[in-house]
């Protein structure tokens, strides 16, 4: 993730593109790089913009167009500085600790019928393939992608796209799931059949 300092600063602070106090910072003292390299040279991450309160302020427009495009939702709870992201098929909180170090949780178990404020006391677990230096739009944008990935599993994970190595191996763990899924469904039926049940569809799970 890319940060914006000023190269004359006694702070030593740096700052996320959009950022009220990134914007006061002269045009010749300007100096853009990765966010490593500026911790390195021991600069440390703005107290505005490292939270999901700056994050939520400076990137309205960000995510009223993903509102727009794709109907996601968002609520920031201010208290506990959390950012609730709602889709159509998922549930996720993002926070960081002040340290642009920003931590993905997703509901285990996601229910449409259920309200937002409902949700947000649901359990959670990590989502480890997102790393936490990875910037706050990119995390958002691989949300969307993920659980409109989820909705096309759910007809036939074959329509799954193929065209990065990432999502080849989406691909490849959707198919893994669903051999496993068929065979649990294969020892079921025969599991039905041998306490002399008849199942009403040969691939339901539990009969």
């Amino acid at each position: 993730m890319h940060v914006m300092m000023s190269t004359t600063s006694r702070n030593k602070v740096f700052h996320l593109a959009g950022c009220p106090y990134e914007n006061r910072i002269r045009y010749v003292n300007r100096e853009e790089m990765n966010q490593r390299e500026a911790v390195h040279m021991g600069y440390r991450p703005c107290s505005y913009c490292s939270t999901m309160k700056g994050y939520d302020h400076i990137r309205k427009p960000f995510m009223k167009q993903m509102s727009k495009l794709h109907g996601t939702q968002f609520t920031l709870v201010r208290s506990t500085d959390t950012l609730y992201i709602r889709t159509d098929a998922g549930f996720w909180k993002m926070y960081t600790k002040g340290d642009m170090q920003y931590r993905l949780y997703h509901l285990n178990a996601f229910d449409e019928s259920l309200t937002t404020e409902q949700m947000m006391h649901g359990r959670y677990h990590p989502q480890k393939d997102v790393k936490m230096s990875a910037a706050p739009n990119s995390i958002i944008q691989y949300i969307i992608k993920h659980d409109e990935a989820k909705k096309i599993i759910e007809v036939d994970y074959r329509n799954l796209p193929q065209k990065t190595r990432k999502e080849k191996k989406y691909y490849e763990k959707a198919r893994m799931r669903d051999g496993r899924r068929r065979k649990r469904q294969l020892i079921n039926l025969l599991d039905c059949i041998s306490r002399g049940e008849t199942p009403a569809n040969k691939w339901v799970s539990i009969c």
